[in-house]
Formats: structure tokens, C-alpha cells, sequence
């Protein structure tokens, strides 16, 4: 599978996870202004993790559109993914402290984001394509853990205890 079409299934799947997300705001009863913070929060990190898969999948035909050689589109792209997962990653640590929730993540969780920035980091020096692709993919991969966590919690019987 060459780099393009992996990326284009990237999309096509990123897509359809927001739409998910769209069905889970559906079916769960009120406006979504009246839930509680963490389910809002992770709909809101789903949704951004499917932007910004649809954004970096693409951002590599743009580059060689703007007639980038091959090697400096994966350095850059490297580089805006490493460095937009960081910030994000500092937002979402302020927002889970701001609304008082639990900000760890699991060890596997943690450990698998690390090693996708770590690879981020080695690739402005490699200049190669797979540890971008993976690290796409590994956005997709967040926000499906995003919306397992959305689909599978008891938010209401939550609400109640609290």
C-alpha cells in the first residue's frame, strides 16, 4: 500500500469516526451543553483527533503540490504533527485540571503516545515516511479510544452517584 492510499484510508476513516461521534450525541438524551464535563470534553477531543487526522493525512499532497521535495515532506510533517500533539496535549492537561477530572491517562496510553512522539522527533532527521504514517494513524487510534471511552461509560448512573 503506497503512502497515499494509506493516508486517503485515513481520511475516509477519520470521517467516519466524527460521524459516530454525531450518532453518540444523538442517541444520548439532551443537549449536549447539559452533560456532564468529561463526556463533553471527550467528544470534544474525538472530534478534534478526527480533524486533525483528515488535516495531517492531507498535509503531505499539499506540500507536494507546493513542490516540496519528497524527504523535507515528511521532516515538516513530522515536525507540525510533533509539535501540534504537544501543545495539545498541554491544553488538554489544563482543561482535565480546570474542570477538577482526572487527567492520567493509562500506562499503555501514555507509553503509546510517547513512543509516537519519540518516532516524530527521530523522523525531522530520518526524512522517511512510515513514522509519519504511523504517527497519523496514531491520532485515529487516540480518538477511537475517545469514543470507546464515550460509548462504553455509564455517564448517567456517574451523575447520579455524584
Amino acid at each position: 500500500m503506497s503512502a497515499e492510499a494509506f493516508l486517503s484510508s485515513i481520511v475516509e476513516v477519520a470521517v467516519g469516526l466524527a460521524g459516530f461521534a454525531g450518532i453518540i450525541a444523538a442517541v444520548r438524551q439532551g443537549r449536549i451543553t447539559r452533560w456532564p464535563r468529561e463526556p463533553r470534553l471527550l467528544l470534544e477531543m474525538l472530534l478534534v483527533a478526527s480533524s486533525l487526522a483528515i488535516v495531517f493525512a492531507l498535509l503531505p499532497s499539499v506540500l507536494a503540490e507546493a513542490a516540496v521535495p519528497g524527504p523535507s515532506i515528511w521532516r515538516i510533517g513530522s515536525a507540525l504533527l510533533l509539535t501540534c500533539q504537544v501543545a495539545l496535549g498541554v491544553l488538554r492537561a489544563r482543561q482535565f485540571r480546570t474542570a477538577g477530572l482526572s487527567a492520567q491517562p493509562p500506562f499503555w496510553l501514555l507509553a503509546w503516545i510517547s513512543s509516537l512522539l519519540a518516532l516524530q522527533a527521530i523522523n525531522i532527521l530520518l526524512c522517511v515516511s512510515w513514522p509519519y504514517l504511523l504517527g497519523v494513524f496514531g491520532i485515529l487510534g487516540n480518538g477511537f479510544f475517545f469514543f470507546l471511552r464515550l460509548l462504553f461509560s455509564d455517564w448517567d448512573n456517574a451523575d447520579a452517584a455524584a
